[in-house]
């Protein structure tokens, strides 16, 4: 328990007090206290906690027992200060739903000392991303400072992924936006209302939200929050970037416009291209950028968490892997040699594309499915490390 502030009113020995001063005293703390009632009524008392049981006194806002509107106004402010924290107090992490690391806590802390939340969370694959902007996104909703969260994020397991960790971590149910659904939110409102102002916890796809009339009702719209995941799909390229690439872009663009706070996370932040990294601060901040593209100075520091696994001491073991050769011939195992030649021929086209177009992520979306279909093909086949 934090010490309570003097001015707060507490029970204690079954009567009304208000705290005078705290003192620390190792595990306890000293408080001074004045009564407020009976006999006692403004007699000053020494009470050491935990040692004897202070509890601060919550009051319930009562709105039906406000008299004239400016008392009201008055208990409500009042109410209001008495949510106010402190700095590096958090209201959303509780226990059970999930374990915490401490190195997480960091964005979350960064977050509520800024003004404008605007953030790159670029940290190494297995470091926790999706927990630490759940810690952000909750944090922010409990301090009232955010009401609709837009999450965006390609399609496939990864959308299924960010929906079951914020349900089943965070307690944030999130409406998939797609054709059928705004249809359906077209159907059951009037004509011409915008369907994406009736979904206020969203989450979508990349390629979805990045067609013409799509993003037509999305600039249309707004949010308290966008999370943009694996951002690096929506650097700006430039001359090299394809017309796929560019309306990403443009996607990117117009929800940085359109929201006040923003978080992009990615594992790879810099393709080896200043101008790249540039743009993607570009979306957090235009101050963050000059003219011709490059960053101004080390601003962007402010903005940007950037850890490795190596950055984090006696958390994550090396990983030692040991080779071991497998020899097949067509005598023995004509069945495993026809199966590698068909996989190879699907997956070589595939993997060249996307090599030319520096898509890593989906070299590992074509790798994911040549291990399913090969699971397919051989049944009690299993992918181990």
């Amino acid at each position: 328990m934090t010490n309570l502030l003097a001015g707060t009113e507490v029970e204690a020995r079954s009567l009304r007090w208000e705290v005078v001063s705290a003192t620390q005293l190792g595990q306890q703390t000293l408080y001074r206290l004045r009564c407020l009632q009976g006999e006692l009524r403004g007699t000053e008392f020494d009470i050491l906690h935990p040692f004897e049981s202070v509890e601060a006194v919550i009051r319930d806002l009562r709105p039906d027992r406000a008299a004239p509107l400016p008392n009201w106004l008055v208990d409500h402010q009042a109410f209001l200060l008495e949510q106010s924290l402190s700095g590096n107090a958090l209201l959303a992490v509780q226990p059970g739903r999930l374990r915490v690391e401490a190195y997480q806590l960091v964005p979350v802390l960064r977050a509520i000392r800024m003004s404008r939340v605007r953030l790159l969370l670029a940290d190494g694959v297995g470091l926790g991303k999706t927990i630490q902007a759940g810690l952000i996104i909750t944090e922010l909703m409990a301090r009232r400072v955010v009401h609709r969260i837009l999450i965006v994020c390609p399609a496939g397991p990864l959308l299924e992924q960010w929906k079951l960790e914020m349900s089943e971590r965070f307690g944030l149910r999130l409406d998939e936006v797609n054709r059928g659904r705004l249809e359906e939110i077209r159907r059951s409102t009037e004509l011409g209302a915008n369907p994406f102002d009736y979904i206020p916890l969203a989450i979508a796809s990349i390629d979805f939200l990045k067609q013409e009339k799509i993003l037509e009702s999305l600039e249309r719209a707004s949010y308290d929050m966008v999370v943009l995941d694996e951002a690096h799909h929506c650097m700006d390229l430039g001359a090299i970037g394809e017309k796929e690439d560019s309306q990403r872009r443009r996607l990117a663009e117009v929800l940085a416009r359109r929201c006040d706070s923003l978080l992009l996370l990615t594992a790879t932040p810099h393709d080896g291209n200043d101008r790249s990294f540039a743009s993607l601060c570009e979306l957090l901040d235009l101050s963050l950028v000059d003219g011709r593209g490059n960053l101004r100075g080390v601003g962007y520091r402010d903005c940007v968490v950037r850890r490795l696994k190596s950055h984090i001491p006696n958390r994550f073991k090396n990983r030692i892997v040991e080779p071991k050769s497998v020899v097949a011939n067509n005598q023995e195992h004509p069945d495993y040699i026809a199966l590698q030649h068909g996989l190879l021929e699907f997956l070589a086209p595939e993997l060249r594309r996307a090599f030319q177009k520096k898509r890593y992520s989906d070299v590992l979306a074509v790798l994911s499915k040549v291990f399913n279909k090969q699971q397919e093909l051989t049944p009690g086949w299993e992918m181990r490390d």
